[in-house]
């Protein structure tokens, strides 16, 4: 961990606006579940999945949207297994009017009403920065979906994307300050923007609004600039996550941590076994269980 992000963590400003989950009990905080991209993904069955996470004592689970029929079973596997399916991580687009969302997302989010579930909301395309009343229109649409559900909408940022860093999504979730819209905090697609030592601020201006965070190991590639890393299992790499994690611990967030396998090397259950296992090594230290 670099020096400048030492000293950004000891001068972070403990008195920022509580997040939209801060109620959450101590013994309640931060259950983690995995990407399905390190779940067996367009391999396992949802069964398989399932009980895997569950075995391997992951708190739930994450799933790309697919399709209303394939979703069916997902849900009826998770529902068997007691594995509560965290988040469902959508694609939107800012500048395609009347083809905005997948047609099936309705209806999937429809079939999640009353569950846990986090709309894990992408918002891709457009000029960047320069079509926030139409981005909104998107997060309100799909937010009102997802009221109707009696479900939250985190607007998770995406390297590339219209919303490519936490402090874009809270830009976007401020247009209208729709009570279920909050915003992640991704670490992988923070460190591919160039964030590395900008972590402390990034994390004080997401935490009023911090509904959702995505975490990794990371090691910066050599000699191709600040924004080349190579993502990780929890626990490997040079990137110092646990120091990332006492920044949201100490802004007051306490709710769901998700691990991103996105180009992480390996077998599945291996990697699935390194980052739970690192896991409960972190989480209790962090917490001051340890």
């Amino acid at each position: 961990m670099s020096r400048h992000f030492r000293s950004l963590i000891s001068c972070f400003v403990l008195a920022c606006t509580g997040p939209l989950n801060a109620e959450t009990p101590a013994s309640e905080s931060w259950p983690f579940f995995p990407f399905d991209n390190g779940v067996g993904r367009g391999v396992w069955p949802a069964s398989q999945q399932a009980e895997a996470v569950k075995k391997l004592g992951y708190d739930g689970i994450h799933y790309n949207y697919t399709n209303p029929k394939d979703f069916t079973g997902k849900i009826a596997a998770c529902k068997s297994a007691g594995v509560p399916i965290k988040a469902m991580y959508i694609y939107t687009f800012v500048d395609k009017p009347g083809a905005s969302y997948d047609p099936g997302i309705p209806e999937v989010i429809k079939m999640l009403a009353g569950s846990e579930t986090m709309i894990w909301m992408t918002l891709r395309e457009g000029k960047r920065g320069q079509q926030d009343a139409q981005a909104a229109a998107v997060v309100k649409e799909i937010a009102g979906m997802a009221a109707a559900s009696g479900l939250k909408v985190s607007l998770y940022p995406h390297a590339g994307f219209y919303v490519a860093t936490a402090e874009d999504a809270v830009r976007i979730a401020k247009v209208d300050g729709l009570p279920n819209v909050g915003v992640t905090i991704n670490l992988c697609h923070e460190l591919f923007a160039g964030n590395s030592e900008r972590l402390a601020e990034v994390v004080k201006t997401a935490a009023p609004l911090l509904t959702l965070v995505s975490i990794n190991g990371a090691s910066p590639i050599p000699n191709k600039g600040p924004k080349a890393w190579d993502t990780l299992p929890l626990g490997s790499g040079s990137f110092d996550t646990k120091a990332f994690l006492k920044l949201v611990y100490d802004s007051g967030y306490r709710g769901p941590i998700g691990h991103q396998f996105y180009a992480v090397k390996g077998e599945d259950m291996d990697k699935l076994s390194s980052a739970i296992h690192a896991w409960q090594e972190i989480k209790p230290a962090i917490l001051g269980r340890k």
